[in-house]
């Protein structure tokens, strides 16, 4: 069926060129519409003709539903979905809430009333499953925090944001009252939804519905039906009636019924549970074998995805611009990327069976970390045992969780091998034994020639002339009777390990000597000098105390000089160095020790020989401890690599560096390297056959056997992504760049000489400063303390230069300490700020410490927010 319509039309008002053009841009609709035009001839009226057919119409009404249904969905998933987060209004998110499912008809009542901006996931998919809608709203939430524009003048970029508690505060600060009183209020059915307390609730109305008994009162009961002989089927049916209508049944009528039914205990048939009562539970259980229930949540997924909205809420913003508490701060998004990548796959880098992937990302990435530090295996000593002619890095190297288990790691390490020298070790011994029988055979040759055929044994036969002649010397057995190293025989001679590192260095060696047994007094603190590194003199002189030490008591045992008991005790006691710390960037002053003199002390010990006979083989492992400072690994620019001895740490034994803190990668990321071949495999291997297979696909690749723990995080892939992307240039740019901004505000603060000033030579990166409130201010003035602005000083040489710092009299020192800590408190609460005060060992009062972490940038606005905001909040302190 066709119609002919006829739309009469007046004339143009001028030319023909006046008239649409139909033959080019409306075509394609007409000949999809089924429309057939014509125009008119020269003696026709001016009109248009239009002939539209049925079956046309209706293709043309189906174009336009859909259409119309795909900009439906368009706007649906841009302003409703589960995908965006958005911050609602107390009214709009009441409606939202009512469209949701009836379980979740509580949910944000007392959030919006304490947070108007809590932020509401939509979650309307039926086509998924409640993990999955939390998971999405946990990207979401990630995406809205990782997606805010932060100024970094301090000032609130949203404007239609009147909340004081804005996402440009470094952190809503409560005290922990506060924050228990709203996050961990104990939940109620009005509030399950809005507390993070783990306490269950038992909803009244559960107690008093229609529904039956629960399970776990059928459970009891029929516990108590079978340990009750004289029950019988009429106790339960009471007491499941007094259950089912509690209010409408009388308490003493259910007692009647359960006493007459105790009278009749003889007319039972009950012996145990009846099949009767409980036919439908046994269905139920037969059914639940073959199919196990689903876990029902508490809540529902948007109620949960909004409680994980409270804790990303109140829980400080560490990628804050402002955010300079710890040695880590905002986050390496492509570090954050490789991150939840490596979180899917959920996996264990112990085996190459279970992480194949990541098992070879961590031996590339310690590979390059080998060859950047230590360099080719030509510049190696002796002790490496390495293969001659091989360029490659050979040494052994594993991401750690966290640098304090790494200088652990080192130490272990460094113990072991002592202990392997000096034949502690089964390994050792087999060693040992061997080439003593090949000397003992040379000797021999020399005065009889009856060993000539004796001497071309092969292996296995000479082994067992070792088992047979030199059987193992019970004073190299290993004991731990006393968490010290010692022996069987009360004749041999017994050795504590000592350790030495400087008074900068982290607090993690003296837990780490504790783990390994060392006693207290055999952890040696040497002293640094006025810029914060080691006193290499200091370290040396500790040596030669300990020599000293040793030779007197070898003496006295030889001249069997022993006055008393105690010189019997102290005799046993023969203490001798082993592990040696480097730091490189301290925590508090971000001071770099003198790596090369320092392997130079210890390796010039190893080689000297006693006035006195001894029995040890000398053995000092050097560890650098780089947590902090060690980034600057990458940087390419000839002042800092000089400045912290980075070309210098491939004297030493280990290193390590925590890519999280200065170069942004997530929680934790530690890598640490031994240069030595197989130096931690030996010191760790445990060979737990269930696991470590060598039979298993690429079980040559296997890692787990080098670590101290069993289960690994797949952490190199972390490290991997930033190198990958940004390439050692990068690295080593960001790391120069974070020089660069410390010596900016290292200049305006020596500007600012009448309110701040600086409390010790600055380090390239770390800055510790003062801030003088006016009466404080006034006294240093009095007393010409604060000295003018010198130009010439280098601001970053890690020198000791009078000039470069200020130094705070006692007398005032605990006053202006008072007024660091003040100020701080105040700026943390304010949310303006998070800044540590720190002790520092040439003064007495507390100072500032500033650091550039992370993937942080700090403009010269920044600079001068900073320090003009702990004026205002310090004003009148």
């Amino acid at each position: 069926m066709r119609f002919n319509i006829m739309f009469a039309k007046p004339p143009p008002p001028s030319t023909a060129e006046c008239l649409p053009s139909t033959s080019s841009s409306s075509s394609w609709i007409s000949s999809f519409l089924g429309i057939a035009t014509s125009q008119p001839q020269n003696n026709e009226p001016l009109g248009l003709s239009l002939t539209i057919s049925v079956s046309s119409l209706i293709q043309s009404l189906i174009f336009v539903l859909m259409v119309g249904a795909c900009l439906g969905i368009w706007i649906n998933r841009r302003y409703f979905s589960a995908q965006d987060v958005h911050l609602l209004g107390a009214d709009e998110n009441k409606e939202r809430l009512e469209t949701t499912a009836a379980d979740a008809s509580t949910d944000g009542a007392d959030c919006q009333s304490n947070d108007s901006d809590c932020k509401d996931v939509a979650v309307n998919n039926d086509d998924e499953d409640g993990p999955t809608m939390v998971l999405r709203g946990s990207l979401d939430l990630l995406a809205s925090k990782w997606g805010v524009d932060r100024g970094t003048n301090g000032e609130n970029n949203n404007d239609d944001d009147d909340d004081d508690d804005n996402d440009d505060a470094v952190v809503r600060y409560l005290s922990p009252e506060q924050m228990t009183n709203l996050l961990f209020a104990k939940p109620t059915n009005d509030n399950v939804a809005e507390t993070l307390c783990l306490d269950e609730v038992m909803s009244s109305s559960s107690l008093n519905n229609n529904e039956g008994p629960s399970p776990e009162l059928l459970e009891v009961l029929l516990t108590a039906l079978q340990h009750s002989p004289k029950s019988s089927a009429t106790d339960i049916t009471s007491l499941i009636s007094s259950e089912e209508g509690s209010e409408s049944s009388d308490h003493d009528d259910v007692v009647a019924t359960t006493a007459s039914a105790t009278t009749t205990a003889d007319k039972s048939i009950i012996s145990a549970p009846s099949t009767s009562s409980f036919t439908s539970t046994t269905a139920n259980n037969n059914n639940t074998s073959s199919s196990p229930p689903q876990q029902q949540p508490h809540i529902s997924p948007q109620q949960f995805t909004n409680l994980l909205s409270l804790i990303q809420k109140y829980s400080v913003n560490t990628s804050h611009p402002y955010f300079f508490n710890q040695l880590f701060g905002s986050l390496d998004p492509i570090a954050l990327a490789a991150e939840i990548v490596a979180l899917s796959v959920n996996t264990s880098v112990y085996t190459y069976e279970t992480a194949p992937v990541f098992t070879l990302v961590e031996r590339e990435v310690m590979g390059q970390i080998g060859k950047l530090v230590f360099g080719s295996t030509n510049d190696q000593d002796n002790t490496n045992n390495e293969v001659e002619g091989e360029t490659e890095f050979v040494g052994e190297g594993l991401m750690i969780p966290g640098g304090s288990l790494a200088n652990l790691t080192a130490m272990h390490a460094a113990r072991h091998r002592w202990k392997v020298v000096n034949g502690y070790t089964k390994q050792q011994q087999q060693q040992k034994q061997h080439n003593e029988y090949r000397q003992w055979l040379d000797n021999i040759n020399e005065t009889s020639e009856e060993v000539e055929e004796e001497k071309k044994l092969d292996d296995t036969t000479l082994n067992k002339h070792i088992n047979a002649i030199l059987s193992p010397p019970s004073q190299k057995k290993q004991q731990q009777q006393h968490l010290y190293i010692t022996n069987n025989s009360a004749d041999e001679p017994q050795y504590d390990l000592v350790a030495f590192v400087s008074s900068e260095a982290h607090y993690s060696f003296a837990k780490s000597a504790r783990v390994l047994g060392l006693r207290e007094d055999d952890l040696i603190v040497i002293p640094t000098n006025a810029d914060g590194s080691m006193n290499v003199e200091a370290l040396a002189k500790s040596f030669d105390e300990l020599e000293c030490e040793l030779e007197q008591i070898v003496r006295e045992e030889d001249g069997a000089v022993v006055r008393s008991n105690a010189d019997v005790k102290r005799r046993r006691r023969r203490r001798v160095p082993f592990f040696v710390a480097c730091t490189a960037g301290s925590t508090v002053r971000g001071s770099f020790d003198d790596i090369a003199k320092i392997v130079e002390v210890c390796r010039g010990y190893e080689s000297r020989q006693p006035s006195f006979k001894q029995h040890y083989e000398r053995s000092i492992w050097v560890h650098v401890d780089g947590a902090w400072g060690g980034s600057a690994i990458f940087s390419s620019r000839n002042e800092i690599r000089s400045i912290t001895h980075m070309d210098e740490i491939r004297h030493a034994d280990s290193f390590t560096f925590n890519p999280h803190k200065m170069l942004g990668a997530p929680q934790q990321t530690t890598a640490f390297i031994v240069r030595h071949r197989n130096g931690l495999r030996e010191a760790n291997a445990a060979g737990a056959k269930y696991l470590f297979d060598p039979r298993k696909n690429g079980a040559e690749y296997d890692l787990g056997d080098l670590s101290y723990t069993c289960g690994r995080r797949t952490d190199a892939v972390k490290l991997w992504a930033m190198w990958k992307y940004y390439g050692r240039s990068g690295l080593g740019s960001r790391v120069d760049q974070k020089v660069d901004e410390l010596e900016c505000f290292v200049k305006e603060v020596r500007k600012r000489r009448n309110t701040f000033a600086l409390a010790c030579r600055p380090w390239p990166f770390n800055v510790n400063f003062f801030y003088f409130p006016p009466r404080i201010r006034e006294v240093l003035e009095q007393r010409g303390i604060l000295r003018p602005v010198v130009e010439d000083v280098d601001d970053m040489s890690g020198g000791d230069d009078e000039n470069s710092f200020i130094q705070i009299p006692d007398d005032i020192a605990k006053d202006l300490a008072e007024v660091s800590v003040g100020l701080k408190l105040r700026l943390h609460e304010a949310g303006e700020m998070i800044i540590p005060y720190q002790p520092l060992s040439n003064q007495q009062a507390d100072c500032f410490r500033l650091v550039v972490a992370g993937k942080k940038d700090l403009k010269e606005s920044d600079i001068c927010h900073i320090l003009d905001t702990m004026e205002k909040y310090g004003a009148d302190l």
